[in-house]
């Protein structure tokens, strides 16, 4: 049972990383427009290493799955604290209420998905040991 529920924490965070991936690498147009709210060559731009990041990460997990989650311990950490530190970046703009060029509620939906992420990461890292 354990080892199941730990399967379905890793491929919970792997669909939220691609998803977010693909929308960075595929819609970088449509997506730095509705969640940034303008376009330029340079949100495009670190759009796309953000989107690259994050499938790197999704990777990452994707060899745990297959390999298992000894000594997977680093990846695991920064996989916690980017999910984290982008919730609580995320949760700054929600709490000032100050949404910039795009509307509160894309910024809170994504807030909440990165937080439920963050939240399940860490019970893998202390249901691991």
């Amino acid at each position: 049972m354990k080892n199941f529920l730990q399967k379905i924490i890793i491929l919970i965070n792997i669909f939220i990383l691609i998803y977010y991936s693909i929308q960075l690498l595929v819609f970088t147009d449509e997506f730095t427009l509705q969640n940034f709210g303008f376009y330029n060559h340079a949100i495009a731009g670190l759009s796309e290493i953000l989107g690259i990041l994050l499938l790197c990460l999704s990777i990452g997990l994707i060899f745990i799955l297959i390999k298992g989650l000894q000594f997977q311990f680093a990846l695991l950490f920064t996989i916690f604290l980017f999910e984290g530190l982008v919730a609580l970046n995320l949760w700054r703009y929600v709490i000032t209420n100050s949404p910039g060029e795009t509307n509160i509620q894309v910024i809170t939906n994504n807030a909440i998905l990165f937080s439920l992420a963050s939240i399940s990461m860490l019970f893998l890292l202390v249901y691991k040991k």
